[in-house]
This record gives C-alpha cells, sequence and structure tokens, in this order.
C-alpha cells in the first residue's frame, strides 16, 4: 500500500493510525485533523483504517483460527503473494501498535472508543453510569475515555462542573489543557479560558496537577479547600486562592451581581457565550453592578446597564452590543445601583 501525500506532517497513514491509538491522541488531535484536512491523506488513512479492521476479522474468523499451513502448496499465486503482503503490512502495523500502546501480553485490553457529550446553546446536565453527574455548560465539549478501570475525561472547550460518586475502585480524573484533577468524591468545575484553566472546588477534595509531569511524577501538585480555586497557564499549577460567586452560578438560569465593578460584570456575563457585551474604552471603574440577569439575554443585559448608567447600546458589525456615553454627552449620573429581580 502506498500512502498518499503527507501535506504538512511528515507522518504516514499508518503512523497516523498508531499515534491516534495511543496515549499521545489528545495532544496529537489537532495536528492530526490538520493532516487529515488533505483529500489524499484522508483516504490514505481510512484505507489504512479499513485493512486493518478486515485483518482482524478474518484472524478471529473460523477460517483463520483453522487455518493449516503446513498443507500450503510450494507455488503460491500472485493473489496469495499480495494477500500475503496485505498480511504483512498488518502483523508489521501490529507491532508498532503492540510497542506503542502495551498490547502484548495477556493482561492488555484495547482501550474503548471515546464518547463525546456536548452542551449545545443550553446548559446540560447529564447522568453517568458510576451515578456521577456532570454539567456540560453553553458550547462546551466533554470526551469520556473511562475504562473498566478507571473514570477519565477530557473537557475539550468550554467548562463542566461534576459531581462524583464516591468509588475507591475506579479513580475519577479530568484533564483539560496542561491540567489534571484528580477528585476524591466531591464537586467541582474545571473551565478553559484564555491560555488557561480554572478548576474550583465546591465540596471535597481535588488534587490538581500539571499534565504533563503526571507520568514523571515531578511538577507541582496541590489541593484545593472548597471555596478555593486556581489556575493552569503554560504547565504552571498556580497557587490556590478564594473563588469569585460570579465563577459559581453559571448553571442557574439567572447570573448575579453584588456590587460588582462594571467592567468585571460584563467580562463575567460574556463567559457564558453567545453574543458579547463590550464597554466602550474610558468608563469610570467606580462604577458597580448589582442586580440578576438573564443569561440567555444579551441584549436585556446591556439595556438594563444603559438605562442604570447612561450609556446607549449599539449593534458592532461583527455582532457585538457596544456600551457607550449617550448620544447627547451628558455627564453619567449614578444615583443607585440595579435594583436585583423579583424571582
Amino acid at each position: 500500500m502506498t500512502d498518499a501525500p503527507r501535506g504538512g506532517t511528515a507522518r504516514s497513514a499508518a503512523e497516523w493510525f498508531v499515534v491516534m491509538r495511543g496515549p499521545d491522541a489528545d495532544s496529537e488531535s489537532r495536528a492530526f485533523e490538520d493532516w487529515r484536512a488533505t483529500s489524499a491523506n484522508a483516504d490514505a488513512y481510512a484505507r489504512f483504517e479499513a485493512t486493518w479492521n478486515d485483518s482482524r476479522f478474518l484472524a478471529n474468523s473460523s477460517v483463520g483460527r483453522d487455518r493449516d499451513l503446513s498443507r500450503a502448496r510450494r507455488k503460491v499465486p500472485p493473489a496469495a503473494l499480495l494477500a500475503a503482503g496485505v498480511a504483512l503490512l498488518t502483523l508489521l502495523s501490529a507491532s508498532l501498535l503492540s510497542d506503542h500502546m502495551g498490547w502484548l501480553g495477556p493482561a492488555a485490553v484495547q482501550q474503548p472508543a471515546a464518547t463525546r457529550i456536548a452542551a449545545g446553546d443550553i446548559v446540560r446536565t447529564v447522568r453517568l453510569p458510576d451515578g456521577s453527574r456532570v454539567t456540560i455548560d453553553r458550547g462546551a465539549l466533554l470526551s469520556d475515555r473511562s475504562t473498566a478501570g478507571e473514570r477519565r475525561f477530557v473537557l475539550l472547550r468550554g467548562r463542566a462542573r461534576f459531581e462524583v460518586a464516591h468509588d475507591l475502585a475506579r479513580p475519577f480524573t479530568v484533564d483539560a489543557g496542561e491540567g489534571r484533577v484528580v477528585a476524591h468524591g466531591t464537586i467541582f468545575d474545571v473551565g478553559i479560558e484564555g491560555g488557561g484553566v480554572r478548576v474550583i472546588l465546591l465540596k471535597g477534595s481535588v488534587e490538581v496537577r500539571d499534565r504533563n509531569a503526571v507520568k514523571s511524577e515531578k511538577g507541582v501538585r496541590r489541593f484545593l479547600a472548597p471555596g478555593e480555586q486556581l489556575v493552569v497557564v503554560r504547565g504552571e499549577v498556580g497557587a490556590p486562592s478564594r473563588a469569585s460567586p460570579i465563577f459559581l452560578s453559571w448553571p442557574d438560569a439567572m447570573i448575579s451581581f453584588d456590587d460588582t465593578p462594571l467592567a468585571e460584570a460584563v467580562g463575567a456575563f460574556n463567559k457564558i457565550g453567545g453574543r458579547t457585551v463590550r464597554l466602550e474604552s474610558g468608563w469610570p471603574t467606580s462604577q458597580r453592578v448589582s442586580g440578576a440577569f438573564r443569561r440567555d439575554d444579551p441584549q436585556g443585559f446591556a439595556d438594563a446597564l444603559a438605562a442604570s448608567f447612561g450609556m446607549e447600546v449599539e449593534a458592532a458589525a461583527d455582532g457585538s452590543l457596544v456600551l457607550r456615553p449617550a448620544a447627547s454627552g451628558a455627564t453619567v449620573s449614578i444615583r443607585r445601583p440595579l435594583k436585583k429581580s423579583q424571582g
């Protein structure tokens, strides 16, 4: 078999087949998708995958198990030579996979395919087979890599809240970016934001590690107490600090602020996703917001701020909502903060 052109990555289809079934699949997934974006590469990968699946089927069929090689003829027809070549390629690939993934030996077990959990445009709560629950924020994506021996999840984007059922026999871990969270029967949030990962503990105990240093047992490991948070940036596990209430209420339908600086309130609202609200530069830092707002109504949030602080709302070309001083140019006068919504 001849592989297709390799695009920008110097790996063949066979090599990518091995990588994407090994422990580096998460970190290599983006490069793999870039490579497979070329149609010739995608075709080559599909052909290799089909050959691999066919060979595994034949090896476990009654014909494959009952074959008697001692009765083979001396003269081998061309078709048989071709079949032997394919079998040899499969054997070599299997050997490479064995070395890379540890499949050799009676205790080796092939990892099951990952299951993806997505939220879409709503906050979604999913009950897991072990009794745990995970709440996925709008636009978030989670991959379930659990096996019989461990409960393992990879947060690919957004944020999620985990309510972990106690099970000493099956550790519960969540990987996100360069961070790894090890839970001990607890409730915690993990969120990917900017260039880092934020972990917040609501109840119980969690251990946060540098994901890249887990195998070598090097790097910083920190434990969080309930109400604490930390951020992992470029493999550095930050020091714990008190978590802001703004980051804790995201699964609720409403988002609340209590004497919160205006810029901070706008930034927290924008973490929900969807249409962005922006402040025109130059606003005084003394302005503060109190009130409750629907998370799915950025227009209502922007209108309420405009009415309270003497602003006007304008829709920008990129779809965002820009808050700027009212056209009259009158001095902004703040008489009192926004009242909290009833109910």
